[in-house]
């Protein structure tokens, strides 16, 4: 009779348990997620030739965060990061930061002595290769600029952890490393008129106030065409 019960009650709990899955997980959309976070997943892990195996799996919970496992080789994207995605072109830089991270740890056992000695200068090590991912994949590496500016954080100095950059350090690390190596998507910056793009030209440092104002003399000129 006892074993009855303990049945009953293990049916009931996972008959609620399946419900609750069925309704939080939303499984058809889902799997659309999951498809286009693959197809550009292995998009860009193609476009650089890459021969080691990462997957990628959505997280279905309402997190702002993206995790790497240096051991299954995996990215788990959380769903609440896609909030902030709003083309291809972010997503693209979404998962580009963290496969170029990956890359670094898998280059062997040195390298992963190094990144823990030297994260900020392997942190813009990552975000340059980021850039370099997407435009061999043909998304347009500005996008990695309005990701950044919509979720990198931006402490106080008296919260600042000096082993990482501040957002907008490494957005504006980002941003000169286009214009050197692929100054054609800054000529011709879909981007200009975002207002996350606008904003990270008003945020950076004053070595960017010229590029601001010929960005900014561009939109009028663009405007004075229609």
């Amino acid at each position: 009779m006892r074993i009855f019960r303990v049945l009953l009650i293990t049916l009931f709990m996972l008959f609620a348990t399946g419900s609750v899955i069925a309704k939080d997980f939303n499984v058809p959309e889902n799997v659309k997620i999951q498809q286009e976070i693959n197809q550009t997943g292995f998009n860009l892990l193609n476009s650089s030739n890459y021969h080691k195996r990462i997957t990628f799996y959505l997280v279905p919970q309402n997190k702002v965060k993206t995790k790497i496992n240096k051991r299954t080789n995996r990215i788990y994207v959380y769903k609440g990061t896609l909030t902030y995605i709003e083309d291809p072109n972010e997503l693209a830089a979404l998962l580009s930061l963290d496969i170029a991270k990956l890359m670094d740890y898998k280059a062997g056992f040195f390298r992963q002595f190094s990144i823990s000695f030297s994260p900020r200068k392997y942190e813009i090590k990552a975000d340059k290769k980021a850039v370099d991912l997407m435009a061999k994949a043909g998304y347009n590496p500005v996008a990695l600029i309005n990701l950044m500016n919509k979720t990198a954080e931006e402490p106080n100095w008296f919260e600042h952890n000096i082993m990482h950059h501040k957002g907008k350090e490494r957005a504006t690390y980002i941003y000169q490393y286009i214009y050197e190596k692929y100054p054609v998507y800054i000529a011709n910056n879909t981007y200009l008129k975002e207002y996350e793009y606008q904003n990270f030209l008003r945020v950076t440092p004053k070595a960017r106030k010229k590029v601001r104002f010929i960005q900014q003399e561009r939109i009028k000129i663009q405007d004075s065409e229609k």
